[in-house]
């Protein structure tokens, strides 16, 4: 499968594929192919979806079973409804195993630590706005659609010596892309006031410490 983001183009891979689980044997049936009774050995498999060969989750459960006599092999759909209770009591209950669900685990576990870095950044924000320090960029909106930031050179006591940003970009995202040295020219006093009305106003929505 392709995706297209951004002009970019994205290869994912996915499919099917199957775990053995169980074999064992029945006994005192009757094979439908060679009409007499038998015992039967049967193999039980789990098919599971994967991407990138990473499981997601399990699909179902596949059943063979082959005569010991005429040596013929038969799929679940072709099971008479002797075999398929002997196997069923012969098998018990068995669950999927966890790692079929890595993928969903993975998942879970990246949005659960990409929330708690979200809701770390802003209490670090909410911190550091209140006692900024030399070093400390600001990101912010610059003008609609567009994002840049800020570099506090020196901390005075109402006021505070920035950095302005030479650069915007389109993407919040991508922000660091532009937070180099190079890109920082132009110095400019501003309030300590004023700084805190532009977070209230959310216009600055991270502050970077190093």
């Amino acid at each position: 499968m392709f995706l297209l983001t951004n002009k970019t183009l994205i290869m994912i891979f996915y499919g099917t594929k199957s775990r053995h689980i169980k074999n064992d044997r029945i006994s005192n049936v009757d094979c439908p192919d060679c009409n007499t009774t038998v015992s039967m050995n049967y193999s039980l498999y789990e098919k599971y979806a994967h991407i990138y060969w990473i499981p997601f989750f399990p699909i179902k459960k596949l059943t063979f079973a082959e005569c010991n006599s005429c040596k013929k092999t038969f799929e679940q759909k072709d099971f008479s409804a002797p075999i398929k209770q002997k196997i069923h009591y012969s098998m018990g209950r068995i669950s999927s195993p966890l790692w079929m669900y890595s993928g969903i685990f993975i998942i879970a576990g990246i949005f659960l630590f990409a929330m708690y870095s979200s809701v770390q950044k802003g209490k670090d924000t909410e911190t550091f706005i209140k006692s900024p320090k030399v070093g400390d960029v600001y990101f912010l909106n610059s003008s609609k659609g567009f994002y840049s930031s800020v570099k506090v050179s020196k901390v005075s006591k109402d006021s505070l010596t920035i950095l302005l940003n030479d650069m915007e970009i389109d993407n919040k995202t991508n922000i660091d892309k532009i937070d180099v040295d190079k890109n920082y020219n132009n110095k400019s006093n501003v309030s300590k006031k004023e700084m805190q009305k532009l977070y209230d106003e959310k216009k600055i929505f991270e502050i970077k410490r190093n």
